[in-house]
């Protein structure tokens, strides 16, 4: 089991979604838990999407929880998926609108094509239940797997992704990805940072070495899928490179161990403020 950081010494949550992605809690409802959990700083990274930002601002005035603006952009490096985390940027900055837009369109359309391709296996799910389940959300395949749990054609989620809708599942189609350097550079030119997310999800240390010339900012360090190996790796390649260490719950509210990590997983305040200090 990964190590988790003792919950006193973490006071920031760099990594959360809400159900303006694939999350279960409003904005608002994201912030409140976080303040229960003794959080003084949150930052919201929905997939492809800053439409819960706002929403999540408000309410860390009002709680008193400093919520950082943030994103988390899908892009390839080296022939695989990266997920690339963006924070303190202009979310009304003119081409990261744009390609937030494209991204919508592109996830609308993937999950039109797994929806084919489920109802070619004898499935009865539409386009419409989906855009139910997202309820205006940016749709993802957690929708998908939604529908077809309400529908019992599987018991969970993950079972809808192991047998259908994961990379071996049989109504699987691939995302339409930019590259790293793209996204990089879309969040550099709002002013913000890019830290790539769990590098510890099988990111080949060539891959990470071609991120970082490619102006990557930091490393998601501390994250549930780390074990305290990883942990001190990456430190010490952030370290190495001069990277920002950052870290999070990658919290979604319905994953197993959600609730345990929120609060749990992330970092002290002096690690926050030498982020602030590299955006400055």
């Amino acid at each position: 089991m990964p190590a988790a950081p003792l919950r006193s010494f973490v006071q920031a949550d760099l990594h959360t979604h809400t159900l303006h992605s694939d999350g279960v809690l409003t904005p608002t409802a994201l912030v409140e838990r976080a303040q229960a959990r003794g959080l003084a700083a949150l930052a919201v990274t929905d997939h492809d999407t800053v439409s819960g930002v706002a929403e999540a601002q408000a309410a860390g005035a009002r709680l008193g929880v400093d919520v950082l603006t943030g994103v988390e952009l899908s892009a390839e490096a080296g022939g695989r998926e990266v997920h690339l985390l963006g924070y303190a940027f202009d979310p009304t900055e003119a081409a990261l609108q744009t390609h937030l837009a494209r991204v919508r369109q592109d996830r609308e359309q993937r999950a039109e094509a797994i929806v084919e391709r489920l109802r070619t296996q004898g499935l009865s799910l539409t386009m419409d239940d989906v855009r139910r389940q997202a309820d205006g959300a940016a749709i993802g395949r957690p929708h998908v797997a939604a529908v077809l749990v309400e529908q019992g054609a599987v018991a969970t989620r993950s079972e809808a992704f192991d047998h259908y809708l994961g990379f071996h599942g049989t109504a699987f189609v691939a995302k339409t990805l930019i590259p790293a350097a793209e996204a990089i550079a879309l969040v550099h030119a709002a002013g913000g940072l890019t830290v790539l997310a769990h590098p510890g999800h099988w990111t080949p240390g060539l891959v990470v070495q071609s991120l970082i010339r490619d102006g990557l900012d930091g490393l998601e360090i501390i994250h549930p899928s780390h074990d305290a190996s990883l942990t001190a790796y990456y430190r010490q390649l952030a370290r190495d490179f001069g990277l920002v260490a950052t870290g999070g719950s990658d919290y979604h509210g319905f994953r197993p161990g959600d609730e345990e990590h929120l609060g749990r997983y992330g970092l002290p305040l002096a690690a926050l403020e030498r982020l602030h200090a590299a955006i400055s």
